[in-house]
């Protein structure tokens, strides 16, 4: 053979592992990263270890294939069986994991059936519940090829988690472009009954204990004997459950008599048309990553107003509004501001936006995950 021959680079085929592609930051993340690489012409598989879930329709004009294998049992060998056969008939040259149930099927699975490399990617900050799984979560990363984390706060909280002594790599999320419709705008604040000088603030995310929402209902009920005058609507985009949580919230909507100007929506699958919808986007949580609803509605030329948690202070720096965490009368006080000082949507709007498109851009991400993929292999 001729020592001028060059080794042929085999063909980018990726298969992203996760629980599944239920509401959430997470999923979101998943959905934007698939079709960008689908979108650079790389066969791309997303396997879901339970259900596809609800979010799996954003694929359903898309050339991604996704495989749902019904796993709902702990410690299902069929799983990594179901999960073997298929890696052997799409063939990845790499595996990305997404979450930590699905690591030691997605790590065996590469192991018997598929001998190329798993890449963990690091979401949130472990908020509660992961304890317990600390030393089957410590075993399995033994396998993993690399670990990419989403901010900085993140891969720290993992790297000790995992007692990972490797490099780990930091890919910030990244977002789509966003095209304003006047027409969802009006069909939204339509439905919620708002006028149009009315302020609405949206929230998104799952209810759970992470997100603060009960700090955002306090801050609601400072704010709405604020001005007689000003109508405000704060509404949460989130699939309730039948948690001690969730009651917990609706309980406290009725004790505090907001139910005229605070919603839960339940889950919406017309994000777009939300965003559209609002004058500002609030974040309430006590525990999170880097969110990918904060870049959505950035993209989107909302306002943000933000606690100061993960790697959300050192995303947003000074082009949106940061407040600590679990304290209502300031996230209560930073909404005041977007009511009364004028300028500050505008202005707020206009920084943020400018800030996604230009450092956390869809393609950039992508981009990102792609030299990532290609160093491991």
């Amino acid at each position: 053979m001729s020592p001028m021959l060059r080794k042929i680079q085999p063909e980018l085929r990726v298969v992203i592992i996760l629980s599944e592609l239920r509401a959430g930051g997470m999923e979101r993340l998943v959905i934007h990263l698939a079709k960008g690489l689908s979108s650079k012409n790389i066969p791309t598989m997303v396997i879901c270890l339970q259900n596809p879930g609800e979010l799996s329709e954003e694929f359903k004009h898309s050339p991604v294939l996704v495989r749902a294998i019904g796993s709902h049992s702990g410690w299902d060998l069929k799983a990594i069986w179901s999960i073997g056969r298929l890696l052997r008939e799409f063939k990845p040259s790499i595996i990305n994991i997404h979450d930590y149930s699905s690591a030691p099927y997605a790590v065996m699975a590469s192991k018997l059936f598929r001998k190329v490399p798993v890449l963990f990617t690091a979401h949130g900050l472990l908020y509660q519940g992961f304890d317990d799984l600390k030393n089957r979560c410590r075993f399995f990363s033994r396998f993993f090829a690399g670990l990419t984390a989403v901010s900085e706060a993140v891969g720290k909280r993992h790297q000790g988690y995992l007692n990972w002594k490797k490099l780990i790599q930091i890919i910030p999320n990244g977002v789509p472009g966003f095209k304003k419709n006047g027409m969802l705008r009006q069909k939204v604040r339509t439905e919620l009954g708002l006028d149009k000088d009315d302020v609405f603030f949206l929230a998104v995310g799952n209810p759970r204990p992470e997100k603060g929402f009960e700090d955002l209902l306090q801050a609601t009920a400072l704010l709405k004997d604020a001005d007689p005058q000003k109508k405000i609507k704060v509404a949460v985009a989130g699939k309730l459950s039948d948690s001690p949580y969730c009651r917990m919230l609706q309980e406290s909507l009725v004790k505090e008599n907001l139910k005229q100007c605070f919603s839960f929506l339940g889950f919406r699958s017309d994000t777009d048309a939300l965003y559209n919808a609002a004058d500002v986007f609030v974040l309430s949580s006590r525990s999170e990553g880097l969110p990918m609803v904060i870049l959505e509605a950035m993209m989107a030329g909302l306002p943000v107003i933000a606690t100061r948690v993960g790697g959300i202070p050192k995303m947003m720096g000074k082009n949106g509004i940061l407040v600590e965490a679990a304290n209502p009368e300031e996230l209560s006080s930073a909404m005041h501001c977007c009511l009364f000082k004028n300028g500050i949507i505008e202005k707020f709007g206009r920084m943020g936006n400018e800030l996604v498109r230009t450092q956390y851009g869809l393609d950039q991400m992508v981009n990102n995950y792609l030299s990532t993929y290609q160093g491991l292999i």
